[in-house]
């Protein structure tokens, strides 16, 4: 049951994938990605597929999520104009891939939120349960301290 991470070129996803190793994950069942693979290629070396992921690629973005069952997707770290268009064609190739659970990374009251990085979160839930695929909302708190 391969997982995909998404940004494992950043910090959570690197941790994430060395949390799934440690968890006793075969790195054959996990598949990095990130936009530029160059910074995880360790992880190939490792035995973990890797794989180019440009959210604003849709093209890329299926290839990338081929034959994935579940799917970490970490934020985006764009302006927030961006975010949510970026996210929802995660979520579409995600669903066109056929991964059968999305984790994502919310933030707190996503669903409730006013500010503008907690709407831009709570637009993608929506999005999640409107396209209908099973998720789970990790709705850390930690854009509090900003």
């Amino acid at each position: 049951m391969p997982i995909v991470v998404t940004g494992a070129t950043g910090q959570l996803g690197r941790l994430t994938v060395e949390a799934l190793l440690r968890r006793g994950i075969p790195a054959a069942d996990i598949i990095a990605t990130g936009r530029d693979i160059a910074g995880i290629k360790d992880l190939a070396d490792r035995g973990i597929t890797v794989r180019r992921a440009d959210f604003a690629d849709t093209d890329g973005l299926a290839e990338a999520f081929a034959g994935a069952d579940r799917l970490l997707l970490i934020s985006a770290s764009v302006p927030v104009g961006e975010r949510v268009a970026n996210h929802r064609r995660v979520i579409d190739a995600a669903a066109s891939a056929g991964v059968s659970l999305v984790a994502y990374t919310s933030t707190t009251h996503a669903d409730t939120a006013t500010t503008v990085i907690g709407a831009t979160h709570g637009e993608t839930e929506a999005y999640l349960r409107d396209r209908g695929i099973p998720s789970v909302l990790l709705r850390n708190g930690w854009y509090l301290e900003n």
